[in-house]
């Protein structure tokens, strides 16, 4: 399935950071790998959305990261949830990404790069 940057899509297989496979999860696709000569998509680097509000960058300091996103007819989300801004999924595939949920508006989708840009910087 063809996404745009800035979509929630559900993805039915992907990997964790640690190696454990995962399964039917949200993400918000924040690039696009491109092929620089074929001009295809390789593919998508994405941040997982949980719906484990406790563990937002409001509720819990210990995420300052997660960052909130409460449902909307836009996002096609269906509860609460937050964004894991602390890791880019590098490797999500087209042909693993089953649904388009919705979309993050320009105001979120800016917060969730200022986020992991500040993730970034506290690393180095």
């Amino acid at each position: 399935m063809k996404c745009n940057i800035g979509d929630i899509v559900l993805v039915n297989e992907f990997e964790y950071p640690d190696g454990r496979k995962g399964t039917l999860h949200s993400f918000v696709v924040m690039d696009i790998d491109v092929d620089e000569f074929t001009l295809i998509n390789l593919d998508y680097l994405c941040f997982l959305i949980s719906s484990n509000t406790k563990k937002n960058n409001t509720n819990n300091p210990n995420f300052p990261y997660n960052e909130p996103i409460e449902p909307t007819e836009e996002n096609g989300l269906l509860e609460s949830s937050h964004v894991k801004c602390d890791f880019l999924y590098e490797k999500i595939k087209e042909n693993k990404i089953i649904m388009h949920v919705g979309t993050v508006n320009p105001e979120q989708y800016a917060r969730f790069l200022e986020l992991y840009n500040e993730f970034l910087e506290y690393q180095e």
